[in-house]
């Protein structure tokens, strides 16, 4: 399973989806038109309508959803994330068969749910008139055990029409889902807990920070000071929790120009990269990268 463990997506949720949406849009992201979603709320469950959907950046290589409340009296997931944070908190990893994955898991003793089903309407088509419905079958590791994000497998069943060709031009040049940073106050037992789940190396990589390296992407595991090293000044969410993402772009240069124009703080990082505060990513400190 190692071998086709990628990172596939990663979540930034929102109590106001209209503002995530501009927020992001502003960074130089190409968002999706909103898609509401519908899903079981306990695997085997009826698909019904939730109180959330999302807007999505899709890469050539992964995706950032960017998801919110869109009605507080239905059922959603997402109402108990927002409750203690907006910011980053999913990290997907991508499956070609959730029961697969689910029965390998589970006979290596891993805390994790059965895969339910989730489906929303989705645009399709560059003029975005048409409407098709996208599927996946979602497994999310139980929380108690894995608090330190909201971790998921997800089986794509409609890929085509998530990943469109013309959806996967951004104009701040991103063209991959790079990194998901975790801050955990443990950080070195979080790091081979993840080791453990993703059948993968914690390599150190500085001080106070682990990379575990997928079959595309990577988690990043770090003590508070560790990211204070990398993110100076920003704030951080309760801890433990994915405090950052990162990007691959075409051109740190053209990325650094288009942000600056739009009047978003550039600051200079690790690995000749940049990156922008939590201010500006609704909670989540975004990196990028060439």
């Amino acid at each position: 399973m190692t071998a086709h463990l990628a990172l596939d997506h990663a979540g930034v949720a929102v109590k106001d989806l209209d503002r995530g949406r501009q927020m992001y849009e502003r960074l130089g992201f190409q968002l999706t038109a909103r898609s509401m979603h519908r899903g079981s709320r306990t695997p085997g469950g009826p698909v019904e309508p939730w109180g959330s959907g999302n807007h999505c950046a899709m890469f050539r290589e992964g995706y950032l959803e960017v998801i919110g409340l869109t009605d507080p009296a239905m059922y959603s997931n997402v109402k108990a994330l927002v409750a203690r944070y907006e910011g980053a908190h999913m990290i997907a990893m991508g499956c070609d068969s959730a029961d697969a994955a689910h029965a390998e898991l589970k006979r290596r003793g891993v805390p994790v749910e059965a895969p339910r089903q989730l489906e929303r309407d989705a645009a399709y088509g560059p003029a975005g008139n048409e409407t098709r419905r996208a599927a996946f079958r979602n497994m999310y590791f139980e929380r108690d055990a894995y608090p330190e994000a909201r971790l998921l497998y997800c089986e794509h069943l409609t890929r085509d029409v998530i990943w469109q060709p013309h959806l996967l031009d951004h104009p701040n040049g991103v063209i991959a889902l790079r990194d998901v940073f975790v801050c955990a106050p443990d950080a070195r037992t979080t790091a081979g807990k993840f080791a453990s789940l993703f059948e993968t190396a914690a390599e150190p990589a500085g001080e106070g920070e682990w990379r575990l390296a997928l079959a595309r992407g990577a988690v990043w595991v770090m003590t508070p000071a560790a990211w204070a090293h990398r993110a100076p000044g920003a704030p951080t969410p309760p801890l433990p929790s994915p405090a950052g993402i990162g990007f691959r772009v075409a051109s740190v240069a053209e990325t650094r120009s288009l942000l600056a124009n739009r009047g978003v703080e550039v600051h200079n990082g690790p690995d000749r990269g940049i990156w922008v505060g939590p201010a500006d990513g609704c909670g989540a400190a975004l990196y990028f990268f060439q």
